[in-house]
């Protein structure tokens, strides 16, 4: 490993002091670092959404929102990613900062390997107009506003109607991100090794909805059949788009794909166990 790249949140406020104890430890083994310009340490800085350097690995400090972003920011880069978490649960983030000294002795003597996790595109048709188009991580959520009225999706698999959803809205996860939203949703968790989508409907207005598992390579359309304002298109919690009567949402798989490094020693279930224990203190 010849170069390592630093991303923090920087509302985190303990970013800048791991940041610099990470820099301390790489260039004490003759490992270039490009930082994030804000962190001020590194022997090369750069600027938080223009390309990656030519890197090996990218660091990314703070919890799993910042490390969505990131994965969404740099889709494609083929570039593997290793979360450390500076944030309350993390599943994404393995690293705590009180293990990042033998995380980086891992990674040195590369006791690692690289996972490749599926990711979503999602088109919104207007019209016959394509008015949209993002990529998610986690997964893509269809939901109502703040006013209580519950909304109608019409939903589609392989061109083959699966059923209407009357409730608040609706999740299409990859196994990712079974563990976020969706599970909050009543869906299932899924090994990040199993590959297909996850449709979750969110507080259904019937005892007949239910989570369905579908192919990765399925091709999901979710048509909105609601006229009401505020219906919003929500990916990866952080990316919002505003949807309107009629509105189509064709969901795929990206075909691209984040790239996470994870270390020897670890699994998906030894992180599991761990992360749902704390969140249950």
């Amino acid at each position: 490993m010849k170069a390592v790249a630093l991303i923090a949140n920087l509302d985190k406020p303990n970013a800048g002091s791991v940041a610099r104890r990470i820099c301390a430890w790489l260039k004490a083994r003759n490992i270039a670092v490009w930082a994030q310009e804000e962190l001020l340490c590194g022997d090369a800085r750069f600027r938080f959404g223009e390309p990656l350097p030519a890197v090996d690995l990218v660091l990314v400090l703070g919890g799993d929102g910042t490390f969505l972003n990131v994965a969404r920011r740099y889709t494609g880069a083929g570039i593997p990613f290793l979360g450390v978490n500076l944030g309350r649960l993390g599943f994404l983030t393995e690293v705590e900062v009180g293990e990042l000294d033998s995380a980086l002795e891992k990674v040195y003597a590369g006791q690692y390997t690289i996972e490749r996790r599926a990711m979503l595109c999602v088109q919104v048709c207007r019209r016959g107009k394509v008015v949209e188009e993002t990529c998610a991580l986690n997964e893509a959520t269809i939901a109502k506003g703040p006013l209580a009225r519950i909304i109608r999706l019409d939903v589609c698999v392989d061109n083959v109607p699966i059923g209407s959803y009357n409730g608040d809205g609706l999740i299409v996860s990859t196994p990712t991100g079974s563990t976020g939203y969706s599970l909050s949703a009543g869906g299932p968790i899924v090994a990040s090794n199993v590959d297909l989508l996850l449709i979750t409907p969110i507080c259904p207005h019937t005892l007949s909805a239910r989570p369905i598992a579908v192919a990765r390579n399925a091709v999901i359309d979710v048509t909105l059949m609601s006229v009401q304002p505020e219906i919003v298109l929500t990916v990866d919690g952080q990316h919002s788009f505003s949807l309107e009567y009629g509105d189509r949402l064709t969901i795929t798989d990206a075909k691209v794909e984040t790239l996470l490094l994870r270390l020897q020693g670890k699994n998906f279930f030894e992180i599991l166990r761990k992360k749902l224990k704390e969140q249950n203190r």
